[in-house]
């Protein structure tokens, strides 16, 4: 689904990702887990082309990401990014209509098959009868699964989240993390960073670690969660605690 090669990207001065070579396989849930500032959230901005990097190749199904025109690379990929803040008055349901206008053309109306896949993204992220409610007036939970179905209108096969669950209640948190295993089952592909390490070990299929913008690892979640690389890029100590057939990472100084 996604193959990245030789990528490398700064700002300014500063190299955020360095090399970067990696592989994404299509309907698996991928989380990207790293320290802050290690380059999470600037890799999947690359892949969503809202940021350009300076050399190497992004392909997406095998078609170099560059020759996909803007608006389509919009219909096969699409991200929902961290802490969205909207400050003007706005529905929930206009908010997800945003993501048909790529398919829309100019000055193009939504058709009633526009409105049946708003109307799907609505029910399938649980907030159809939230859909007249100004999105400020919403908990931040709310509001996330709001941008989350966005991006489902957008009918992307290719789904990138950054930390969608940051901030959130545990409720919200596992609604979101529960929706992403539904979606992949729908045949998507995602792509998520993940800052609770615990959800990242239950809920991915493979875990990319990033370390000062290169590649430190990708593989099973079972191979990643590791003492000595957790600790290698974290620097703490990890004790995995079993109870019940249930895992739980422990982690200290």
């Amino acid at each position: 689904m996604v193959r990245i090669e030789n990528l490398h990207f700064r700002l300014g001065e500063k190299v955020i990702l360095n090399d970067i070579s990696i592989d994404f396989e299509a309907r698996k849930i991928h989380g990207i887990i790293g320290p802050n500032g290690a380059g999470k959230s600037s890799l999947l901005k690359n892949i969503a082309r809202i940021w350009e990097p300076q050399s190497g190749n992004i392909f997406i199904d095998g078609a170099d990401y560059r020759d996909i025109p803007r608006k389509r690379l919009s219909t096969i990929v699409t991200l929902v990014p961290q802490n969205v803040r909207i400050s003007f008055s706005i529905s929930v349901y206009d908010i997800v209509a945003m993501g048909r206008h790529p398919h829309l053309g100019r000055f193009q109306a939504l058709t009633r098959k526009d409105h049946d896949i708003i109307d799907r993204a609505l029910r399938i992220t649980r907030i159809h009868e939230l859909r007249d409610r100004n999105i400020n007036e919403l908990s931040g939970g709310e509001s996330q699964l709001s941008i989350i179905a966005r991006a489902l209108s957008t009918e992307a096969s290719l789904i990138l989240l950054d930390e969608p669950t940051s901030d959130l209640d545990i409720k919200h948190a596992l609604c979101i993390l529960d929706l992403l295993r539904d979606l992949k089952a729908d045949g998507k592909t995602i792509l998520v960073s993940v800052h609770d390490l615990n959800m990242a070990r239950r809920y991915c299929d493979t875990i990319s670690i990033i370390n000062e913008g290169q590649v430190f690892f990708k593989g099973s979640p079972s191979e990643a969660f590791s003492q000595d690389k957790i600790n290698a890029v974290f620097g703490v100590h990890m004790t995995e605690i079993t109870d019940d057939d249930i895992t739980l990472l422990y982690f200290c100084q």
